[in-house]
C-alpha cells in the first residue's frame, strides 16, 4: 500500500528506494503515552550502537522528546535544520551525532502542518540511498496514538513494529486499538510486544501477557481482533519496573536509592521465606508458581477463608482470561477444571495458616510496607502533608529493619545459609543507609555528579555528560568514581562492624566459604554497584547498570529482537 505523501513519485522507483531500509528498520509505537516508548527506543539504539551496529534513531514524534531525554542543549540542537525543506537538502542537515555508531535524525520539533509528510518523503525517497549506506539499522520512534499523518503513514515502510505497552488494562486496550489501525495500513507488518513495568500478578485475574485477548474483552464485538487471522505477533521482552530508569527522577536522591535497595531485600526475603514453607500442592510447577506469586504480592493475610477464596478466584480468572488449560494433576477436579476440590481447598487453607503464622514473613511485609510508603513521600517531591518529617520517617524505617534483623537473629540455626546471606545483604544496606545519612558523605557524592548552569544560571545536574561518560566510557570519570568508592568503603565496613557488635548481628556478616573470613570482595561489589546505580538514576539509559533485573531483561529483549530482525555479524 502506497502512502499519499509519495503519490507523485514513480511506484517502481519508490520501491527501489526504500526497500533496503524496510528490511533493516523497525518502528517503535504505542497506543497511549506514558508507557516508556521513547525510553525503550533510545535504550535499544544505545545498546545496538555499543555492539558496533551503525544505528540511526529517527525521532518522528512532532514533539521530539529524545533530545530532551538525552539532555541535549539548545546550542547543539541549533546545528540541525529546524524545518524539513521543500527544496533540495542533504541528510547531514538533519543528523545529530550522539555517540559512536549512533546518530539522532530529525531531533527538532515538527509541529508545522505538512512536516510529517515532508519527513516521510525525505527518509524514503530523497535520503533513502544515503541512509542505506550509512546505517545497519534504523529505529523510528513514532508519536503515541494512531494519528494518520504523524504515525500510521510510516508503517508501510518497515517490516517490523515494536509495540510498547504496560501491564494494565488501559494500556492493552490502547495497544489493541493501535494494532487494528496499523494492520489497515500495513497488513503484513510483524508485531512484537515489549512489556514495560511488567508484573505477572495483577488484580481480578488480569493476565498481562494476553494483550490481544484483553483488548477484545473490553471493546465492542465489531472492533475485536481475530488472533487467528494475525500473521505475526510475538512477545519479545518483559521488563520489570525499575525506579532508576524512571525519567521523573531528575534529581539525585540517595535517600530514595537506598530505600529501593532495602525494599528489594525485604521482598526477596519474603519470597524466599514463602518458598521454604512446604505447600503440599499436587500440581505442575507453573501453577504452583502462579499461586505463590499471588501470595507474595499480597501485603497481609487478614482472614484465611476470605484470602483463600480470593486466591481461587484470581487463579481461575487468570487461566480463563488467558484461554489456557492449567496442568493441575489431582489439584483440580477434572470435570470443572477451574474449581478447587474440597481436598485442595483444605490443603490450601493449611498452607495459608502456616504462612500467616510465620513471624519473619510478617516482619518482611511490614518493613516493606513502611519503606514503600516512604518512597511515595519522596516521589511526591518532599510533600509533608502526611505529617511526618524526613527524620521521623527514617527513624521509623530504622526501627522496623532492626526488629526484623533481631527476629531473624533469634531464629538462629532455623534459618538456612542462603536465607542468612539474604539477611546479610539487608544488613549491609541498613549499615549503608546510616553512612549515607552523614552530611560529609552526601557532599562527597553530590560533588562527584557533573553539573552545568541552566538558562537561569542555576547549577543543575548535567545528564547529557553523565550519559556520555557511561556510553563512551570516559576514563577520567571512571577514575573519579573508583576514587569515590575507595573513600566510602572503609566508612561502610566500620559501620558494619559497629552494628554487628552493638546489635549482635555477627551472624549476618558475609564471610568467604571455608575460611570464614569477612568477604570484603562481596561488600566491595555491593557498594560499587549501589553507588553506580544511585548516581546514574533517572538518566533513562540502562548501559552500565550491573546486577539489575530490568537491565538484564532489556539486554535479553534487545538480543532476541536482533535475531528476529535477522541482522547478523554482531
Amino acid at each position: 500500500m502506497k502512502n499519499n505523501s509519495l503519490a507523485d513519485n514513480n511506484p517502481e522507483e519508490e520501491d527501489t528506494a526504500f526497500s533496503p531500509l524496510k528490511a533493516k528498520s523497525f518502528a517503535v509505537g504505542s497506543g497511549k503515552g506514558g508507557v516508556g516508548k521513547s525510553t525503550t527506543a533510545l535504550n535499544l539504539a544505545v545498546y545496538y550502537a555499543k555492539l558496533g551496529i551503525r544505528t540511526a534513531l529517527c525521532d518522528l514524534d512532532p514533539l521530539s522528546n529524545i533530545a530532551t531525554i538525552l539532555d541535549i542543549s539548545e546550542e547543539e540542537l541549533s546545528r540541525v535544520q529546524e524545518e524539513i525543506q521543500d527544496g533540495p537538502s542533504l541528510p547531514d542537515d538533519y543528523i545529530l551525532p550522539v555517540f559512536t555508531n549512533l546518530d539522532l535524525l530529525f531531533p527538532r520539533p515538527k509541529l508545522k502542518r505538512g512536516q510529517s509528510a515532508k519527513l516521510l518523503s525525505s527518509i524514503f525517497v530523497s535520503f533513502a540511498g544515503e541512509l542505506d549506506k550509512r546505517y545497519d539499522i534504523l529505529i523510528y520512534d513514532l508519536p503515541a496514538g494512531i494519528g494518520q499523518e504523524e504515525n500510521l503513514s510510516f508503517l508501510p515502510f518497515t517490516n517490523n513494529l515494536l509495540l510498547v505497552t504496560n501491564a494494565e488494562p488501559t494500556s492493552h486496550v490502547s495497544a489493541g486499538g493501535y494494532i487494528k489501525a496499523a494492520l489497515e495500513v500495513a497488513p503484513d507488518i510483524h508485531i512484537f510486544f515489549w512489556h514495560n513495568k511488567y508484573s505477572l500478578v495483577q488484580v481480578s485475574g488480569f493476565n498481562p501477557r494476553q494483550v490481544i485477548e484483553n483488548y477484545n474483552r473490553y471493546v465492542q464485538e465489531e472492533l475485536r481482533l481475530n488472533p487467528g487471522s494475525l500473521k505475526y505477533v510475538k512477545d519479545i521482552a518483559f521488563i520489570p519496573h525499575e525506579p532508576s530508569l524512571d525519567l521523573l527522577h531528575n534529581s539525585l536522591s540517595l535517600e530514595g536509592s537506598i530505600r529501593v535497595k532495602l525494599l528489594e531485600s525485604c521482598e526477596l526475603l519474603q519470597k524466599k521465606i514463602l518458598s521454604d514453607i512446604p505447600d503440599g500442592f499436587d500440581m505442575d510447577e507453573n501453577s504452583r508458581n502462579l499461586i505463590k506469586h499471588y501470595i507474595a504480592s499480597q501485603p497481609r493475610i487478614s482472614h484465611v477463608e476470605i484470602f483463600c477464596k480470593e486466591l481461587e478466584e484470581y487463579y481461575a480468572g487468570f487461566y480463563r482470561n488467558s484461554g489456557l488449560t492449567p496442568g493441575l494433576g489431582k489439584f483440580l477436579e477434572r470435570k470443572k477444571m477451574r474449581s478447587f476440590s474440597d481436598t485442595a481447598r483444605e490443603n490450601l487453607r493449611k498452607y495459608i495458616r502456616t504462612i500467616k503464622g510465620n513471624i519473619l514473613r510478617e516482619r518482611a511485609l511490614r518493613t516493606a510496607a513502611i519503606i514503600t510508603g516512604s518512597l511515595e513521600e519522596i516521589r511526591d517531591s518532599l510533600n509533608n502533608s502526611a505529617g511526618k518529617t524526613a527524620s521521623q520517617t527514617e527513624k521509623i524505617i530504622q526501627e522496623y529493619i532492626l526488629r526484623f534483623l533481631k527476629d531473624a537473629s533469634a531464629a538462629g540455626k532455623k534459618v538456612d545459609g542462603f536465607t542468612r546471606n539474604l539477611f546479610g545483604i539487608l544488613f549491609f544496606y541498613f549499615a549503608l543507609s546510616r553512612v549515607l545519612g552523614m552530611r560529609a558523605v552526601q557532599s562527597l557524592i553530590f560533588n562527584f555528579i557533573p553539573k552545568r548552569r541552566n538558562a537561569r544560571g542555576v547549577l543543575v545536574r548535567d545528564k547529557n555528560k553523565q550519559i556520555h561518560y557511561l556510553v563512551e566510557r570516559d576514563e577520567l570519570y571512571h577514575a573519579k568514581y573508583f576514587s569515590l568508592i575507595k573513600t566510602l568503603f572503609p566508612l561502610v565496613m566500620r559501620q558494619l562492624a559497629l552494628l554487628a557488635k552493638a546489635e549482635g548481628f555477627g551472624i549476618f556478616v558475609l564471610r568467604t566459604t571455608g575460611s570464614h573470613e569477612i568477604n570484603r570482595n562481596a561488600y566491595l561489589r555491593l557498594l560499587t554497584n549501589f553507588i553506580h546505580d544511585a548516581v546514574h538514576a533517572g538518566l533513562g539509559v540502562f548501559i552500565g547498570f550491573k546486577f539489575n533485573l530490568a537491565s538484564e531483561a532489556i539486554k535479553k529483549g534487545a538480543k532476541n529482537f536482533l535475531t528476529e530482525l535477522d541482522i547478523t555479524g554482531f
